[in-house]
């Protein structure tokens, strides 16, 4: 006498058993995340050294305009921009100029000449013109010749590609078109120097 019969569990077709595809898609999840989290370190860490290297920079202008030999170098015949233009090539490309992580024609130079000790009215000029998005018209133009025991006033801008705008462009100023804007500032008072035949001022 046989015995009663079990119905049978219906069977699952083979898809939808085989996991041999979990992997992938896991991957499709959490890797590509973790490349974007990479992307955004790396960013992060460019602008930290971009940042370092336009104080470095600066101060290799500081020091030319505190002792005078910049001035020395480019007398009253030049133009502002020629002198500014002298001065960025310093900054990025001169004797003791520090390695370079942004192009040097994405920097801007402005040296302007303090009436009083710490005269406020000289940082006013921003960078950026808000409006726009892009650099403003009277930023980067001005050279005012520190002349000896003078308090000078140096300032540096420079316009940053990012890869990742819309996480490291929290709590920083750009240009419309993503990058950042980075500054530097230097105030100092200019050492005693004699006054050239053919530069100074």
């Amino acid at each position: 006498m046989s015995g009663p019969d079990h119905p049978r569990a219906p069977r699952r077709p083979g898809f939808v058993r085989d996991e041999g595809g979990a992997y992938a898609i896991e991957f499709a999840f959490f890797g590509s995340l973790m490349v974007a989290v990479m992307l955004i370190l790396i960013q992060y860490a460019v602008v930290h050294l971009a940042r370092q290297n336009l104080n470095a920079s600066l101060q290799v202008a500081t020091r030319a305009l505190l002792t005078g030999s910049f001035q020395s170098e480019n007398g009253p015949t030049l133009t502002q921009a020629k002198v500014l233009e002298n001065m960025r090539a310093m900054m990025c490309g001169g004797s003791g100029a520090p390695a370079v992580f942004f192009k040097c024609e994405n920097l801007k130079i402005d040296v302007q000449v303090s009436t009083t000790s710490f005269d406020t009215n000289a940082w006013n000029a921003s960078a950026v013109d808000p409006s726009t998005g892009n650099w403003s018209k009277s930023y980067g133009l001005t050279y005012q010749c520190p002349g000896s025991q003078s308090t000078a006033i140096v300032r540096a801008a420079v316009k940053l590609p990012i890869v990742a705008p819309l996480f490291l462009k929290l709590g920083m100023d750009g240009f419309k078109d993503g990058a950042v804007l980075l500054q530097a500032a230097s105030v100092f008072r200019v050492e005693p120097f004699q006054k050239s035949l053919t530069g100074g001022c």
